[in-house]
């Protein structure tokens, strides 16, 4: 069954995308996610304690529940991109995204040859798929590439990353971002600021979405106002604890 990449198609119509990062290894939170509305859901393998093999059951879930999912690998590591792309993964973030050639190397190891060099092995959609060589040759396109410009290194060469061909869209962390500068959460910096203008800038000339997570005093209606396609606000351990404190406030009871 050929599918197309649920994340691009929202793109593609100009529609604004609001996500959530999914942290936690059981999916019962994953479930209650998929079905409150959000654009896509973020599964986190970097800062989150999963690997490939917690990831698959959140990826199997989203999918019948047909909300896009992005897994966000550790590293820019081939190994690693090709495991949850194996595991059926149809979009990627990868961290720490300095230069082009960076970049291009996320590109190609997201890529079966000629134009890239992904090693043959998908296990789960050799399974699922009728026709594996129809396949594998719609996988290069399905296959959504997101970088993320992290540093001052990064936004300096954000132009030449943003043009690289196969790169689908770009994500700003400004936690990283401002802390990469010696400023780490000053996000009312004026240094910082620049960065983050510099970036937003470039990736839009380039044409292609740009992501953030909130910062500062910002709201997410600004975010998207600024000039940002998508933006994750949120965990779902954030919300269970925004949660558990807002009702021990309102209800624990006082003499």
């Amino acid at each position: 069954m050929t599918r197309e990449n649920r994340l691009r198609a929202k793109f593609a119509a100009g529609q604004k995308c609001l996500g959530i990062w999914g942290m936690a290894i059981n999916t019962i939170y994953t479930e209650i996610l998929g079905a409150a509305g959000y654009d896509f859901v973020i599964l986190d393998n970097e800062h989150g304690p999963s690997m490939p093999g917690d990831t698959l059951p959140h990826i199997q879930l989203l999918s019948h529940m047909n909300v896009p999912t992005v897994v966000r690998v550790p590293w820019n590591d081939q190994v690693y991109l090709k495991r949850v792309l194996d595991a059926g993964a149809e979009s990627v973030m990868v961290p720490m995204v300095e230069t082009a050639e960076q970049a291009k190397a996320v590109v190609s190891a997201c890529r079966y040859p000629p134009q890239g060099q992904r090693s043959f092995g998908p296990w789960r959609d050799a399974g699922l798929e009728r026709d594996i060589d129809a396949w594998w040759r719609e996988a290069n396109k399905r296959t959504f590439v997101m970088v993320q410009i992290e540093s001052a290194k990064a936004v300096e060469n954000v132009e030449a990353i943003a043009a690289v061909d196969g790169v689908d869209a770009l994500f700003i962390g400004p936690n990283d971002l401002s802390g990469t500068i010696g400023k780490l959460r000053q996000y009312d910096d004026p240094q910082f600021l620049k960065l983050v203008a510099t970036a937003l800038q470039a990736i839009r000339k380039a044409g292609k979405p740009v992501g953030v997570v909130p910062y500062g005093k910002k709201t997410i209606a600004q975010l998207f106002d600024d000039g940002f396609d998508m933006v994750a606000a949120q965990t779902e351990l954030t919300l269970i604890a925004g949660a558990a404190r807002a009702d021990v406030a309102a209800n624990r009871w006082k003499k």
